[in-house]
């Protein structure tokens, strides 16, 4: 019996041909359409015939088209707007993902248009069209909580929502993913599905702590514990500031699951730092992470090299408070009379006068 698994395997290996006649051999029609993409994708992917992909395309939005399930229809566009969009056809996708939508308008059965809503938001959100995924989420959400049905049932569609979304973040760099894990975690955990909540808030604080270089596959290597591959990736992908920051996030991540080698990544990233050109955003980021790396002497040297008052404030006033707290409160209230803005001075060294006293 051949299943999606095979034909996949089949288009990587470049048989584009005995992929195309295998899809015919899946009875369900969902899976036919995301074997035709998945083919057309991957025959751009691989330099395959691109004169064949229009034809799997046509084949693919007939099948969505003809079936006389609603959900398959909208489902089955979601996906063909997003290998659209994926192929570098913007008008014919946004013109696919709303004719997703208004299929998915016209299933009766309130906990199956929510699916198919959110199904359909996760394509969405994985274009990078975060604003419009989360309000198709959020509609999704509000099909499924105000459906009149039995709890489980209500349960598990929201359950399936939350699923989606976390799926959608493992898609988007970090800035677009946090919002995606963080509704996700709340359904989980408002849900008590503790271990899933568990593992999505983990990726919500990884994606938290990687802003600047959090591309998906360095966030899967770094939950994975392939720290190695995860510092490759980022050297080969990321230059000057980029890199030493991205260096700097990877170790901080490290440091927060204890992997000791942590203060080695630290060393490395330090010492290429002076030939790194670095915008005072870049040097305010770099010191903080020094500051939440404990690496406070070298936090304080790129503090001093901002010349922005308010960011060289803040800087400044994170190293003062993390002194404070190793009890360094002479030290701590020598960085904080240099703040270059009064009241953060100010407001600093009251802090650090509260903490001395205990």
């Amino acid at each position: 019996m051949t299943d999606l698994e095979e034909i996949r395997a089949l288009a990587e290996r470049g048989q584009f041909e005995d992929a195309l006649e295998r899809v015919w051999e899946l009875d369900d029609e969902l899976d036919q359409i995301e074997a035709l993409i998945n083919v057309a994708l991957a025959i751009r992917r691989k330099g395959g015939p691109e004169d064949w992909i229009p034809g799997i395309l046509e084949d693919a939005e007939y099948i969505a088209e003809h079936s006389k399930d609603p959900y398959t229809r909208a489902v089955g566009y979601g996906i063909i707007a997003f290998a659209f969009h994926a192929l570098g056809y913007y008008k014919e996708a946004a013109e696919t993902f709303n004719t997703a939508i208004e299929e998915a308008g016209k299933i009766k059965d309130p906990l199956l248009k929510g699916e198919a809503l959110a199904t359909v938001a996760y394509y969405v959100a994985t274009t990078g069209d975060a604003e419009t995924a989360m309000e198709l989420f959020d509609v999704a959400f509000d099909v499924i909580a105000r459906a009149e049905v039995e709890y489980r049932a209500k349960v598990d569609g929201l359950l399936k929502i939350a699923e989606l979304m976390e799926n959608a973040g493992d898609e988007l760099f970090s800035k677009n993913a946090i919002g995606f894990y963080r509704t996700a975690f709340d359904i989980f955990d408002k849900l008590h599905v503790n271990q899933r909540a568990g593992v999505t808030e983990k990726k919500l604080q990884l994606a938290e702590i990687m802003s600047e270089t959090g591309l998906p596959e360095i966030r899967r290597a770094l939950l994975e514990g392939r720290y190695h591959y995860a510092l490759a990736l980022i050297r080969r992908k990321f230059k000057g500031a980029s890199k030493l920051i991205g260096e700097l996030e990877a170790a901080l991540w490290m440091k927060r699951v204890n992997e000791p080698t942590y203060v080695e990544v630290i060393e490395e990233a330090l010492r290429e730092a002076g030939n790194v050109e670095l915008s005072p955003a870049s040097a305010q980021r770099v010191a903080m992470l020094l500051t939440q790396l404990g690496s406070l002497r070298d936090a304080l040297t790129f503090a001093e090299m901002i010349e922005d008052p308010g960011r060289k404030s803040s800087a400044l006033r994170g190293i003062a408070i993390a002194l404070a707290e190793r009890e360094e409160y002479d030290e701590a209230k020598k960085v904080a009379e240099s703040i270059p803005l009064p009241e953060v001075r100010a407001e600093t060294l009251r802090d650090v006068e509260t903490m001395s006293l205990g």
